[in-house]
């Protein structure tokens, strides 16, 4: 009888002790999957804002571009005896228009500070 007792502890860990590393190993596992879909979640996010800050960032460069050239050229038409009627109102539009650029220029740093932060994973349904 003393004899069997050994072997039937001997037998329980045999059998039961797999499992209970097999669960830590799922355990561990899941933790891994749920950390790298974290990352590719927040690397899509980085790579979606950055995308966007670029085309914001060269609308608002090319608005600022295409409005100062405007004032310059208002500038030059003022100089002029003929065209000088048309320089003010040049300067003034394109003046406008430059600001309009520069404000777009700004308003495209919105997409950095959103590529800084991480979204929340998304939960299974």
């Amino acid at each position: 009888m003393s004899f069997s007792t050994p072997l039937s502890i001997l037998f329980f860990l045999f059998c039961f002790t797999p499992s209970v590393l097999f669960a830590q190993n799922s355990i561990q596992a899941d933790s891994l999957k749920r950390e790298i879909l974290q990352l590719r979640v927040d690397v899509d996010n980085t790579q979606n804002n950055l995308h966007l800050y670029g085309k914001s960032f060269r609308r608002g460069i090319l608005t600022s571009a295409i409005g100062y050239s405007i004032v310059i050229t208002g500038g030059v038409l003022l100089g002029t005896d003929n065209l000088s009627n048309w320089g003010q109102p040049l300067i003034f539009t394109g003046g406008v228009i430059g600001f309009g650029g520069a404000i777009m220029l700004y308003g495209s740093n919105r997409f950095i500070l959103r590529a800084a932060e991480s979204p929340p994973l998304p939960t299974k349904p």
